[in-house]
């Protein structure tokens, strides 16, 4: 009955003992991993920032340039609603008069 405990132990520590081997070489590869997919994945969160930041950048150009001509748009709608804002040409006196032609006798 003695042996067959100490045999039991024997057999539950050289478990224990394959199990922690086993753990310790799985372990830190799994950190190193993790360690990895971080970097990684800050990486890639970086590249997304810039790449955001440069369509922001032209964006922003685009509705500059489209807020400019839509001003321009509306004052040129405006000096063509109101023509009669424009000066007139007063330097000029010469006057045309028109004649009736002569009826064929």
């Amino acid at each position: 009955m003695r042996r067959q405990k100490v045999f039991a132990l024997l057999q539950l520590l050289f478990e224990v003992m394959i199990t922690l081997f086993i753990a310790g070489i799985v372990v830190p590869s799994l950190l190193r991993s993790d360690s990895a997919t971080n970097k990684a994945l800050a990486g890639g969160f970086l590249r997304t920032i810039n790449i955001a930041g440069l369509a922001f950048s032209y964006t922003r150009q685009n509705v500059d340039f489209a807020i400019l001509g839509a001003s321009v748009g509306a004052l040129a709608a405006l000096v063509l609603a109101f023509p009669t804002a424009a000066r007139k040409n007063t330097s000029s006196k010469r006057t045309t008069t028109l004649r009736a032609a002569p009826l064929p006798h």
